[in-house]
């Protein structure tokens, strides 16, 4: 397979001109910012360029001498003369307008959506730290994850939670990374609040279906997260104080254009709230994230990432006052690396190095007397990638790479002291190593006017004890162009699954377990169908989105009804796999500009499941099978220093097994008599539907003032609605019968912050 990439490169090459000269390089800020979508033309051969969203831009050109020019709406236009004898880079800065300096952000946002609509890709979002910082969410603690169940495709787990449940998929089908590093852990406060500081934030990528050939591992989506990455001219200070947690971020120049880096750093107090109303909750989490940034030359872009983060909880129970209580001890907690080298290399090519490692464990001790209980499980992986990129093979792009993971698995060891070790002996499950490899190739090119085209595979491999997977994993998407604003789109995406979480729970939970493939859990797939038409209008800035989609998987991962997961080392037998399938209608409006910013989201959506030996083989609707899902949200800035956010949304009800009779099966020792459950099909009957309002309210400084603050109040849950979380059965102790009820787990809750930056 690597020859027959290596010989269509060959050949691909062979096919541009010789006699040119290749321009490449990247058009920034004054800050160094890249700026998507900057024009670029080169005189007199009138050749021009529109930078893609890291700023990169290419233009082929006789060689000569030239005038470069480059524009972008707010700055000054720049323009020098060069000497063009061979391949050369150049890195443009260009000036701000300080008379257009509210023009330059509204514009940035308009860019993002203009660079999705042209695109040929599908099932694609962009969120910016703006978005994220300007919703309403629990304490007031921004949330990217939060923030992405609001777009079409996303359901959310439970009220308040940071799972994320994409077009019928489980929440272990998402492959979350963190500058390049897969994140296992998501979530901080028992999956209340996600482990991403939105002071570090750059830019948030979510993928849904039209996957490109360098993303797989996963059947659900891509979260592509990137943390600030521009060198500043200055020390930048930066925090925000709220009533659940604070956080701080520092950046700092160390040579000029060449060299910075920056630190954050953010903790709870929930421990500190909960003891002002008299209750005791020993619970805390931090998370840091650092990053050293060098560009030594015009040609190389280094950047070295760090994120470490842990959830503590440490409990004491003494009911009888004696001093002899119950211990509980609960850690948990991801940390990752990543080094990532970016170079232009000879002849026109663009290539980048990453290698990361990241791991994920939780520790549980239960302590009473001489008993003890503990519960211990955890991943580390390393991997290494390699990304190779040419903007000049014939009309199109072209982009190849290799990727490789190493996983060490320990899914399950539980240690037991005392008189409960003869109930539960100490055991373990066998630890794992995994290695998963991939090749891809894609290009990207338009064969006529109207249309583009970018087509792809990815060969995808694991190999493990006793068995070796092999996958072909082909992807297209094309875009057909019906005017200047309107296009359709359409995508077949297939994708493979080597890693699966395992778990009890309908939402993410730390204590869930990880398992790579074995010779006989197989891995998951999917083949994914979307199409969409989109369509903008520049004068308003409003983007418009219709998408429907088609998913079938296969080997997906269950287990035996009545099978406990938690302490259980044998857990590999109780598994099953079976099939799925997905499919809906997406709808966005998004406004990006104005007074008045955000948009409008709906999600039609149906999911189902098929086991052999689970509900007679028959197929059932999934417990992410929620029909209607839909979103407003709205910001209005009354002017530069007012500004109301609202966000409105609602959800069907998750789906559970419900009881719906009883009969008398007579003891065997006919001494009385036991009451059996009858219970329905799998998840036929349907929580209450949630929905609920948010407000906020932000109050800033004056832009001019060298310390900038600002404050952010609100409402989570304006009507205090109880959104239910889950079942509670109630027996009538008159006749016996059985009730339903669904409690809630937040009502209103206000919060306030207050952020500064100098």
């Amino acid at each position: 397979m690597v020859k027959l990439l290596l010989s269509l490169l060959v050949l691909i090459y062979g096919v541009t001109s010789a006699q040119d000269v290749a321009l490449n390089g990247f058009v920034q800020d004054e800050k160094g910012q890249n700026l998507s979508q900057a024009h670029v033309i080169v005189l007199p051969d009138s050749t021009f360029s529109i930078t893609d969203k890291e700023g990169k831009f290419l233009v082929r050109v006789k060689r000569g001498e030239k005038q470069l020019q480059a524009s972008y709406v707010g700055f000054e236009m720049f323009s020098q003369a060069i000497s063009l004898k061979s391949d050369t880079v150049i890195s443009i800065r260009l000036r701000s307008k300080v008379s257009q300096l509210q023009e330059v952000v509204i514009s940035s946002s308009r860019d993002i959506h203009q660079e999705i609509f042209e695109s040929n890709q599908t099932s694609r979002h962009v969120l910016t730290q703006e978005d994220i910082n300007s919703i309403p969410v629990l304490g007031g603690e921004a949330d990217v994850i939060k923030t992405l169940q609001l777009l079409p495709g996303t359901v959310r787990g439970i009220e308040g939670s940071s799972d994320l449940f994409v077009r019928g998929g489980a929440a272990d089908q998402n492959l979350v990374l963190l500058d390049d590093a897969p994140i296992y852990n998501t979530s901080h406060l028992f999956g209340f609040l996600s482990v991403f500081n939105a002071d570090v934030l750059d830019e948030v990528e979510a993928i849904n279906g039209g996957f490109p050939a360098q993303f797989g591992g996963r059947l659900s989506s891509i979260l592509n997260v990137r943390t600030k990455s521009m060198i500043p001219d200055r020390m930048t200070v930066s925090g925000d104080i709220g009533l659940i947690a604070s956080r701080v971020y520092i950046e700092q120049p160390v040579v000029k254009g060449k060299a910075s880096f920056w630190l954050a750093g953010r903790r709870t107090y929930v421990d500190q709230v909960i003891r002002t109303i008299g209750e005791e909750l020993p619970y805390f989490f931090y998370d840091f994230n650092g990053k050293i940034l060098l560009k030594p030359t015009d040609r190389d872009d280094l950047q070295l990432s760090h994120y470490s983060g842990d959830d503590l909880l440490d409990l004491f129970r003494d009911r009888d006052g004696d001093g002899d209580g119950f211990v509980t001890t609960y850690a948990s907690g991801n940390s990752s690396q990543s080094l990532r080298w970016s170079r232009y290399l000879n002849n026109n090519w663009y290539g980048t190095l990453s290698l990361t490692r990241t791991k994920f464990r939780y520790n549980i001790r239960n302590a009473f007397e001489e008993n003890e209980l503990i519960a211990v499980s955890d991943i580390e992986d390393y991997g290494a990638r390699i990304l190779l990129e040419k903007d000049s093979i014939g009309n199109g792009t072209l982009r190849t790479g290799l990727d490789w993971t190493r996983h060490h698995v320990s899914p399950n060891v539980v240690n037991t002291v005392g008189t409960i070790s003869e109930l539960l002996k100490s055991s373990s499950t066998r630890g794992r190593i995994a290695d998963e490899f991939a090749v891809h190739l894609q290009y990207e090119w338009s064969p006529l006017k109207r249309i583009q085209i970018n087509s792809g595979l990815r060969m995808s491999s694991a190999v493990v004890v006793n068995r070796h997977y092999f996958f072909p994993e082909p992807r297209i998407s094309v875009r057909y162009s019906l005017n200047q604003y309107q296009a359709l789109k359409f995508s077949y995406s297939r994708m493979v699954q080597y890693m699966h979480r395992i778990s009890n729970s309908a939402v993410s939970s730390p204590t869930d377990i990880w398992y790579p493939v074995t010779d006989s859990i197989r891995p998951q797939t999917s083949h994914q169908l979307a199409l969409a038409w989109q369509s903008t209008l520049r004068e308003d800035d409003i983007f418009v989105s219709i998408e429907g989609y088609f998913k079938t998987m296969h080997q997906l991962i269950g287990y035996e009804e009545g099978t406990n997961l938690f302490l259980n080392t044998d857990f590999e037998s109780k598994l099953i796999q079976g099939l799925g399938r997905a499919y809906g209608l997406e709808f966005l409006l998004k406004k990006n500009s104005g007074k008045l910013t955000g948009w409008l989201s709906y999600t039609l959506a149906w999911s189902h499941r098929q086991f052999d030996v689970i509900n007679g083989g028959k197929w059932f609707p999934s417990r992410y099978d929620r029909r209607h899902n839909g979103a407003i949200v709205a910001q209005y800035a009354f002017n530069r220093r007012w500004a109301l956010s609202i966000v409105w949304e609602f959800i069907s009800g998750s789906r559970f097994t419900p009881v719906i009779g009883q009969y008398v099966l007579f003891a065997p020792t006919l001494t009385g008599a036991d009451l059996i459950p009858v219970y329905s099909g799998i998840n036929q009957v349907r929580l209450a539907p949630s929905h609920r309002l948010d407000i906020g309210l932000k109050f800033k400084s004056k832009p001019s003032r060298k310390f900038r603050w600002q404050w952010f109040a609100g409402v989570y849950n304006v009507y205090n609605r109880a959104n239910p979380i889950g079942i509670n059965i109630e027996q009538d102790e008159s006749d016996g019968s059985l009730r339903y009820t669904q409690p809630g787990l937040f009502g209103l809750i206000p919060f306030l912050s207050y952020g500064f930056k100098f």
